[in-house]
Protein backbone atom coordinates (compact mmCIF):
# COMPACT_ATOMS: atom_id res chain seq x y z
CA UNK A 1 0.00 0.00 0.00
CA UNK A 2 1.74 3.20 -1.22
CA UNK A 3 2.11 5.45 1.78
CA UNK A 4 -0.39 8.56 2.16
CA UNK A 5 0.55 11.95 1.58
CA UNK A 6 1.12 14.68 3.85
CA UNK A 7 -1.69 16.28 2.66
CA UNK A 8 -4.06 13.65 2.99
CA UNK A 9 -2.84 13.02 6.32
CA UNK A 10 -3.52 16.22 7.28
CA UNK A 11 -7.15 16.32 5.82
CA UNK A 12 -8.21 12.69 7.75
CA UNK A 13 -6.52 14.93 11.05
CA UNK A 14 -9.50 17.79 10.17
CA UNK A 15 -12.28 14.69 9.26
CA UNK A 16 -11.46 13.81 13.11
CA UNK A 17 -10.96 17.15 14.68
CA UNK A 18 -14.38 18.07 13.20
CA UNK A 19 -15.89 14.74 14.74
CA UNK A 20 -14.41 15.32 18.26
CA UNK A 21 -15.68 19.23 18.59
CA UNK A 22 -19.32 17.93 17.35
CA UNK A 23 -19.50 15.39 19.56
CA UNK A 24 -18.22 17.43 22.40
CA UNK A 25 -20.82 19.88 22.03
CA UNK A 26 -23.40 17.39 21.61
CA UNK A 27 -22.81 14.19 23.55
CA UNK A 28 -19.91 15.73 25.83
CA UNK A 29 -16.70 14.61 25.97
CA UNK A 30 -16.98 11.35 28.02
CA UNK A 31 -19.57 9.71 25.50
CA UNK A 32 -17.60 10.39 23.14
CA UNK A 33 -15.18 7.49 22.10
CA UNK A 34 -13.21 6.15 19.19
CA UNK A 35 -16.05 4.23 18.23
CA UNK A 36 -18.48 7.16 17.82
CA UNK A 37 -15.71 8.92 16.11
CA UNK A 38 -15.11 6.20 13.64
CA UNK A 39 -19.21 5.88 13.07
CA UNK A 40 -19.31 9.39 12.43
CA UNK A 41 -16.16 10.14 10.02
CA UNK A 42 -15.65 6.13 8.36
CA UNK A 43 -12.62 6.42 9.84
CA UNK A 44 -11.50 3.19 11.66
CA UNK A 45 -10.91 3.56 15.09
CA UNK A 46 -6.92 1.95 14.51
CA UNK A 47 -6.84 5.00 12.30
CA UNK A 48 -7.92 7.63 14.80
CA UNK A 49 -5.64 5.83 17.62
CA UNK A 50 -2.56 6.11 15.30
CA UNK A 51 -3.33 9.84 15.41
CA UNK A 52 -4.86 10.28 18.80
CA UNK A 53 -3.30 7.40 21.29
CA UNK A 54 -5.19 8.91 23.75
CA UNK A 55 -8.21 10.69 24.50
CA UNK A 56 -6.89 13.20 26.25
CA UNK A 57 -4.48 13.86 23.06
CA UNK A 58 -7.96 15.49 21.32
CA UNK A 59 -8.42 18.41 23.98
CA UNK A 60 -4.84 18.94 23.53
CA UNK A 61 -5.23 19.64 20.08
CA UNK A 62 -8.49 21.04 20.03
CA UNK A 63 -7.21 23.80 22.76
CA UNK A 64 -7.44 26.99 20.27
CA UNK A 65 -10.69 25.94 18.61
CA UNK A 66 -12.31 25.37 22.27
CA UNK A 67 -11.38 28.57 23.81
CA UNK A 68 -12.72 30.46 20.73
CA UNK A 69 -15.99 28.84 20.85
CA UNK A 70 -15.98 29.63 24.87
CA UNK A 71 -15.13 32.77 24.06
CA UNK A 72 -17.54 33.60 21.64
CA UNK A 73 -20.50 33.28 23.93
CA UNK A 74 -19.06 35.97 26.10
CA UNK A 75 -19.61 40.39 25.54
CA UNK A 76 -15.90 41.55 26.05
CA UNK A 77 -16.53 45.30 24.71
CA UNK A 78 -18.96 46.43 27.58
CA UNK A 79 -17.22 46.25 30.96
CA UNK A 80 -16.73 43.77 33.51
CA UNK A 81 -20.72 43.89 33.59
CA UNK A 82 -21.11 43.07 30.42
CA UNK A 83 -19.04 40.83 30.75
CA UNK A 84 -20.48 38.70 33.62
CA UNK A 85 -24.04 39.32 32.06
CA UNK A 86 -23.21 37.23 28.93
CA UNK A 87 -21.30 34.40 30.71
CA UNK A 88 -24.62 34.36 33.20
CA UNK A 89 -26.93 33.89 29.99
CA UNK A 90 -24.68 31.43 28.29
CA UNK A 91 -25.06 29.57 31.06
CA UNK A 92 -28.38 28.65 28.73
CA UNK A 93 -26.41 27.65 25.91
CA UNK A 94 -25.84 23.86 25.69
CA UNK A 95 -22.61 24.97 23.74
CA UNK A 96 -21.29 26.92 26.23
CA UNK A 97 -22.16 24.16 28.81
CA UNK A 98 -20.38 21.24 26.88
CA UNK A 99 -17.29 23.73 27.09
CA UNK A 100 -17.49 24.34 30.65
CA UNK A 101 -17.97 20.46 31.31
CA UNK A 102 -14.60 19.75 29.06
CA UNK A 103 -12.43 22.40 31.23
CA UNK A 104 -14.03 20.75 34.46
CA UNK A 105 -13.62 17.19 33.53
CA UNK A 106 -10.03 17.98 33.03
CA UNK A 107 -9.18 20.19 36.06
CA UNK A 108 -10.93 17.35 37.81
CA UNK A 109 -10.05 14.46 36.27
CA UNK A 110 -5.84 14.28 36.50
CA UNK A 111 -3.70 14.11 39.50
CA UNK A 112 -1.69 17.24 38.23
CA UNK A 113 -3.81 19.41 36.50
CA UNK A 114 -4.08 19.18 32.70
CA UNK A 115 -2.23 20.91 30.36
CA UNK A 116 -5.40 21.57 27.84
CA UNK A 117 -7.54 23.06 31.45
CA UNK A 118 -4.45 25.07 32.75
CA UNK A 119 -3.71 26.63 30.01
CA UNK A 120 -8.04 27.34 29.66
CA UNK A 121 -7.93 29.02 33.50
CA UNK A 122 -4.80 31.32 32.36
CA UNK A 123 -6.32 32.45 29.23
CA UNK A 124 -9.86 33.41 30.94
CA UNK A 125 -7.57 34.90 33.84
CA UNK A 126 -5.03 36.56 30.97
CA UNK A 127 -8.77 38.03 29.09
CA UNK A 128 -9.77 39.34 31.88
CA UNK A 129 -6.72 41.02 33.12
CA UNK A 130 -6.12 42.70 29.91
CA UNK A 131 -10.02 43.69 29.02
CA UNK A 132 -11.24 44.40 32.78
CA UNK A 133 -8.13 45.30 35.13
CA UNK A 134 -7.19 43.35 38.30
CA UNK A 135 -10.63 42.82 40.01
CA UNK A 136 -11.62 40.85 37.29
CA UNK A 137 -10.02 38.21 38.54
CA UNK A 138 -12.66 37.50 41.76
CA UNK A 139 -15.51 38.23 39.39
CA UNK A 140 -14.18 35.29 37.18
CA UNK A 141 -13.72 32.73 40.00
CA UNK A 142 -17.42 33.54 41.06
CA UNK A 143 -18.39 32.87 37.73
CA UNK A 144 -16.41 29.43 37.51
CA UNK A 145 -18.34 28.50 41.03
CA UNK A 146 -21.28 29.24 39.61
CA UNK A 147 -21.13 27.65 36.54
CA UNK A 148 -19.58 24.26 38.67
CA UNK A 149 -23.09 24.64 40.73
CA UNK A 150 -24.93 25.40 37.32
CA UNK A 151 -23.63 21.82 35.60
CA UNK A 152 -24.40 20.02 39.48
CA UNK A 153 -28.33 20.73 38.45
Amino acid sequence: MPKRSKEDTEITIQTIMDAVVDQILTLGYDKMSYTTLSKQTGISRTGISHHFPKKQDFAKALDGRIFRLFVEKLDLDNGLDGFVTSWLAALDDEKFRATLRLLFHHIASSELTNEFAKHGIERLYGLCQERFGGESGKELEWLLGKSLISLAK
